[in-house]
């Protein structure tokens, strides 16, 4: 292994943890209700964002395949710094409008090109068989380091409400100084110093994505469990209340629950390579066990089903990441990442209003046994599909193999 790797992979670490320690979960709403807004704003705040990301995230990722990873992510971090500073230093809805077009804009700088630029540091070196067991490692000092800090925000914040955001802010500003470190790796069949013209590039990603039956495969399979594993989450708070969990207990439940996901992802390449042939299916059904439970679970005890979603999402990363890279050539591999992730993100957009209006309409149990009845069916429903795309030899476990 050469130096060069060994640095990249030493600082993909770093830049991983640091950029993405935004330790805001705990008192994100709280903060906000502090600076006057209203509940609606909030959650106009976050449609800002979603529609910045959809709009950017292919024209950005294109950008990261014809300038370079290096810069991309180091332009994504400086503008999810500034915007976290807006949120400090602004009073009203406009500025924190303008905040979240900023954190949106960097987020789609940083998404795709940081993962392109450590595959291909390692596949210049033959070495991309393991890019699950270094993904799955970032990820995981990532999760430890935010189990942590969900404890520190609530202190952080009971001293001034800016501290949290604050402390965020300089974690992405150390980002951009261990970024700079990172070596560019060789582009292969990359032609001349900028590739291929702009939008050459992301019409025939485009095309790809859409021509490739593998890719395309794992990418509506991703969009489907992405709808289901993140409205998950927003489920959360409202079955802790449900089964009367004390609010001074959720920041603990969810230092656990990082714990589990930080574990899982460290061990992912293990636990890929003895589910082998079951590693995606996996996931839907560590899902759909866990909303079945919590539906049937009327008491405290439903919680403890909450832990298989975080194995699901300890996994989700790695195992996605590592067939979608694998079979996307690199001259254009942050463009499809950026593909793949808009096309999750605009799935989000479009199934979670709907299932929060369908939430509204019943009780928080039987909502989650009818959540993981429909995603038990399109699970089904998925495999049929890709064993069909795949062809006769090449069934859905070759798809997770």
């Amino acid at each position: 292994m050469s130096i060069s790797l060994r640095k990249n992979i030493r600082y993909y670490y770093g830049y991983n943890l640091f950029s993405n320690l935004l330790i805001l979960g705990p008192i994100m709403t709280i903060y906000f209700f502090s600076k006057g807004l209203s509940f609606a704003e909030i959650m106009l705040l976050s449609s800002i964002a979603s529609v910045t990301i959809v709009i950017c995230e292919v024209p950005t990722g294109a950008v990261a395949d014809k300038i370079g990873r290096k810069a991309s992510m180091l332009l994504g971090a400086l503008l999810w710094a500034s915007s976290l500073l807006l949120f400090v230093f602004g009073q009203n809805f406009y500025v924190f409008a303008i905040a979240e077009i900023f954190f949106g804009i960097g987020s789609t700088f940083k998404s795709g090109a940081d993962v392109a630029l450590i595959y291909d540091s390692l596949k210049a070196e033959g070495q991309e068989h393991r890019f699950q067991e270094i993904e799955g490692k970032a990820k995981s000092y990532l999760l430890y380091a935010q189990a942590v800090g969900s404890i520190a925000a609530s202190f952080l914040y009971r001293i001034n409400r800016e501290l949290p955001m604050v402390a965020s802010s300089i974690f992405v500003f150390i980002s951009v100084l261990i970024g700079l470190k990172l070596v560019e790796p060789p582009i292969e069949n990359k032609k001349g110093k900028y590739g291929e013209k702009y939008l050459k590039q992301i019409k025939d990603s485009g095309m790809y994505v859409m021509k490739h039956d593998k890719v395309r495969a794992i990418i509506l399979y991703s969009m489907m469990f992405y709808v289901f594993y993140r409205f998950g989450f927003f489920l959360f708070q409202p079955y802790f209340e449900g089964v009367d969990v004390p609010v001074e207990l959720f920041g603990l439940i969810f230092f656990f629950f990082n714990i589990v996901a930080a574990k899982v992802s460290k061990n992912a390449h293990k636990i890929m390579k003895a589910t082998k042939g079951k590693t995606l299916i996996l996931l839907s059904v560590f899902m759909v066990v866990s909303f079945i439970l919590m539906g049937l679970s009327k008491w405290w005890i439903g919680v403890l089903p909450m832990m298989l979603q975080q194995v699901a999402r300890g996994l989700y990363h790695p195992a996605v990441r590592k067939h979608l890279n694998k079979n996307i050539p690199s001259d254009k591999r942050a463009t499809i990442l950026s593909f793949f992730s808009l096309l999750t993100n605009l799935a989000g957009a479009i199934f979670l209003p709907i299932l929060g209006l369908l939430k509204d309409k019943t009780d928080i149990f039987t909502f989650h046994l009818s959540l993981g009845i429909s995603m038990l069916v399109l699970t089904f429903v998925f495999a049929i599909y890709l064993n069909k795309k795949l062809g006769k030899n090449k069934s859905l476990n070759k798809l997770s193999a």
